[in-house]
């Protein structure tokens, strides 16, 4: 909306003096991220007076460059505030104050998740589909083999579960699978699929074809790096499975990362690899997670964790769920850990995530 006058009448003054201005971290009436003046989009569709934006001759910003200042004709000084890399570098509770749920919301605006797998194991396809319903999606429905659909519906009501002909998924499940995942905001692809060469090549036909958001667990991560496919990729390996795709790992952190985001930017998919520390990269950004315990070792928190990214990834960007869900896993891990110690299991982690996600 319109500055209030006494800071319109600074703005004015301050343009018009001869003196040399200096903004202090960003121009008044300047957008951060664009460089645009703020408000000029009201402005030029007569919902607002135009901001006047203070044309700075200098800018001192704090601790990080801003996208939209290198679009301003003003020297830019970058100012060190004590803000630690760490506090930037790691995910913490400031990651959830991006996804609040907008409160008059209807079914369905908070995603819809397909979870893709299942035959030779049951729980690992429902494990994902409760752990994204828990994480906030609307609807959750699992594509799994009609020999097994009546046990994964088993585990929960809350589930819509769709059986496909046989007792493992393969290469003619394609265009069925293909039909519900169009139908849905992101497909959770490989919880309990197996490695068989009929998952392999259902999981490459499927992906060659494919263009929406899929996060990719299991045994169905190997077929990635060589399958070409314009869906948007949410990798979730644990360190095995990382070098088993291709990539690279190391005992120390940060050589660690650098390893995981070149391989991120060689692949052209956003990676979650899972460790005592959890690093996740876009191939560009790089955000390290330090939530969970080593109880987390036991089978099923990996689908638990796929689940949770991809109801994020309805309502979020890739790379975001993807921290975003390292965390809060880690969170309901670290709940559960606190209530059983080491005997904690994987399906004590979907009811915890609630609070988890919380922000307050």
């Amino acid at each position: 909306g319109a500055r209030r006058v006494p800071e319109r009448t600074a703005a004015r003054l301050a343009n018009e003096s001869d003196a040399v201005v200096v903004a202090v971290d960003v121009p008044s009436g300047i957008d951060a991220d664009t460089g645009e003046p703020t408000g000029s989009a009201d402005a030029a569709e007569g919902r607002a007076e135009a901001v006047p934006r203070v044309e700075a001759d200098r800018i001192v910003t704090f601790h990080d460059e801003k996208p939209g200042l290198g679009a301003l004709d003003a020297a830019v000084t970058v100012a060190d505030i004590g803000i630690p890399a760490a506090a930037e570098r790691y995910t913490g509770p400031g990651d959830l104050l991006a996804l609040g749920r907008d409160s008059d919301s209807h079914k369905g605006e908070n995603g819809e998740v397909l979870v893709v797998g299942g035959g030779p194991y049951t729980g690992a396809p429902s494990l994902s589909a409760r752990s994204a319903l828990r994480a906030g999606a609307d609807l959750v429905r699992v594509a799994c083999p009609e020999t097994v659909a009546g046990t994964v519906q088993g585990y929960s009501a809350d589930l819509i579960v769709r059986g496909l002909p046989g007792d493992r998924i393969g290469p003619a499940h394609v265009d069925r699978v293909a039909e519900l995942a169009a139908g849905n905001d992101v497909v959770v692809l490989g919880p309990g699929l197996g490695g068989g060469d009929g998952a392999g090549e259902f999981v490459r036909e499927f992906l060659s074809e494919y263009d929406g958001c899929a996060v990719v667990d299991a045994d169905a991560l190997r077929i990635v790096p060589e399958t070409d496919t314009d869906a948007t990729l949410i990798c979730t390996p644990h360190q095995g499975e990382l070098v088993g795709m291709g990539g690279e790992t190391a005992e120390d952190p940060d050589e660690r990362a650098a390893l995981v985001r070149s391989f991120a930017d060689e692949i052209g998919h956003v990676l979650l690899v899972k460790g005592a520390v959890d690093v996740v990269s876009d191939g560009d950004a790089v955000r390290l997670n330090r939530t969970g315990n080593p109880g987390m070792t036991v089978g099923g928190t990996g689908d638990v964790l796929a689940g949770v990214v991809g109801a994020l990834a309805a309502v979020t960007d890739p790379f975001r769920a993807a921290a975003v869900g390292a965390y809060v896993n880690g969170l309901a891990g670290d709940a559960a850990a606190d209530a059983n110690g080491n005997g904690l299991v994987a399906t004590d982690l979907p009811d915890r995530l609630p609070e988890a996600m919380r922000d307050e």
